[in-house]
């Protein structure tokens, strides 16, 4: 996962998808893999305002629970905040405190039920039945033309749709249902798609059939062609190509380097996420985060800061 998030990253995934075009391909997850952190950041801190309703996302792992807990009294969302802290596994370990790795696995957990949350708001749409499941021709149909007068772009990209939908079908029957469809439509999040996203993309990437990518297959575009020698596109991929993905520096990618490139580092972003939430929240600064801290601090948490700011400007214009 995608955010895709970004929702976080999710929505990452998503930007450059259009109406007019097929909703979900593999051409826009592995283009914009590499942008998902500098999108994390600019979207969590919008024009130099940090984003608090990601926050609320990281924490809440629902964009439906954000606008719930916008819309509670204060003193419901602390209560409510306080039951994830100390009965939903928050504080996993039931010490009094949520430490970094306890964050980071809570924050991993919404990026899951986010992936969910989206996968079903797409469902929905693609149900054409109203029978809680998406079949083939129903993704077809929403998806695709469906007269005569497909090319040969497309033809593609129902093969490749096609190859995520039967990984996704995990019970074989044709039909996706909620959790099924959440790792069609956002396949870098679930373990058990990555062999197919790694496949699609050797299929139109590795010429050679070695099993492996060269710079040049790596950084070709749809049409084949390679950024010209010393342009920026060329050395900048070159850079990240060298030092973010080939790990054993042989100057090629293999399986799990290629996985590095097309999967999102879910992990970085959740430690990220938790690091933000630590060091606006504790107050002691030991690093770790008291209930006290958090509900004290439950506009960050719940994603509601802006609504809060707002609140607090209206009643001093009351009292002017």
């Amino acid at each position: 996962m995608q955010i895709t998030l970004l929702s976080l990253y999710l929505f990452v995934w998503n930007a450059v998808m259009s109406n007019a075009a097929h909703v979900h391909h593999i051409h826009d997850k592995v283009a914009n893999k590499e942008k998902v952190q500098d999108a994390w950041n600019s979207i969590h801190f919008k024009e130099g305002a940090h984003n608090a309703e990601l926050d609320g996302e990281a924490v809440l792992g629902s964009k439906e629970k954000v606008l719930e807990y916008n819309e509670l009294p204060p003193e419901e969302a602390k209560r409510r905040l306080a039951i994830l802290v100390t009965e939903k596994g928050m504080d996993a370990n039931k010490d009094g405190f949520v430490d970094k790795q306890e964050l980071t696995q809570w924050v991993l957990h919404s990026f899951r039920t986010l992936a969910e949350e989206e996968g079903e708001e797409q469902l929905k749409e693609e149900d054409e039945n109203n029978d809680g499941f998406v079949s083939w021709e129903e993704h077809l149909t929403d998806n695709f033309s469906v007269d005569e007068t497909v090319d040969v772009t497309e033809q593609e990209m129902i093969r490749e749709d096609k190859a995520l939908w039967s990984a996704a079908d995990i019970d074989k029957n044709g039909l996706l249902d909620a959790k099924e469809f959440a790792a069609f439509n956002s396949p870098e999040e679930f373990e058990h798609m990555f062999d197919t996203l790694h496949s699609l993309t050797m299929n139109k990437r590795d010429k050679n059939n070695d099993g492996l990518l060269t710079f040049e297959e790596f950084v070709m575009d749809e049409n084949g062609v390679v950024p010209q020698l010393k342009s920026e596109t060329y050395v900048s991929e070159k850079e990240r190509f060298d030092y973010d993905y080939d790990v054993d520096k042989d100057g090629k990618l293999n399986k799990k380097e290629v996985l590095r490139w097309l999967i999102p580092d879910n992990r970085e972003l959740a430690e990220a996420e938790a690091d933000h939430l630590i060091a606006s929240s504790d107050g002691d600064d030991d690093g770790k985060l008291s209930v006290f801290e958090i509900i004290n601090n439950y506009e960050i948490f719940v994603g509601s800061e802006s609504t809060d700011f707002g609140e607090r400007l209206t009643k001093m214009k009351d009292e002017l």
